[in-house]
């Protein structure tokens, strides 16, 4: 193996039914598809080597991602144009590439570096705008939300970090900011149970992910 490692961001959308797609066989597609490259893939060394990718905060089932990112390494230096030129072709319909950049191996992983995410949510046409604002205006007066995780209480009031619902939208549009660092995942669908909207009745898209270097 050359000792040379290229780590290689990517940027895509995951669209469509995909959405439906958990966390870990997302990862099993991605393989799948940076095979059929025939790029020079990096693997892990020992006795049961695998492709060396890293994809960062798993994304609910059921939510829409506009700017979601993973590294993949390579063990030779190719163009950029040439990569995304082979991914193209190897990628599902509803995995959209969308940017590719080169970055240095010395930065940290990206879910060691992701500190928050950005969520847009089509809620329901019967919803009333103001009423709504008022109730999130409520309901972030108290001084705790807690919910239940796998038996753990989370309080999803320190992990909200700014919301709007904006005016000019023609829909009911509810754009939220919430923590998602390692420690710390606000979790849109919890936030609209709280609310007593159905997340089943919602389209929820992260529409951007921010980390430290940024």
């Amino acid at each position: 193996m050359s000792s040379q490692s290229i780590r290689i961001r990517m940027t895509y959308a995951k669209l469509g039914n995909l959405r439906f797609v958990g966390h870990l066989d997302l990862q099993r597609v991605f393989e799948r598809a940076l095979r059929r490259t025939n790029l020079p893939l990096r693997y892990t060394q020992g006795f049961s080597p695998h492709m060396r990718v890293n994809l960062a905060s798993a994304l609910p089932l059921g939510f829409v991602g506009q700017a979601e990112q993973m590294d993949f390494w390579l063990d030779q230096d190719i163009p950029l144009n040439e990569i995304s030129s082979r991914l193209l072709t190897s990628l599902p319909a509803e995995l959209i590439l969308k940017d590719l950049q080169m970055i240095d191996n010395k930065l940290p992983s990206l879910q060691a570096s992701l500190l928050s995410s950005e969520y847009e949510i089509l809620l329901p046409a019967e919803i009333d705008r103001q009423a709504l604002k008022d109730q999130i205006n409520t309901l972030l007066d108290q001084d705790t939300l807690p919910v239940q995780r796998r038996k753990k209480t989370v309080d999803l009031k320190n992990l909200i970090l700014e919301w709007q619902l904006p005016s000019d939208s023609p829909e009911t549009l509810l754009k939220l900011s919430m923590k998602s660092s390692p420690l710390e995942n606000g979790r849109p669908d919890e936030f609209l149970e709280l609310l007593g909207i159905d997340p089943a009745d919602c389209l929820v898209t992260r529409t951007k992910l921010f980390f430290e270097e940024e």
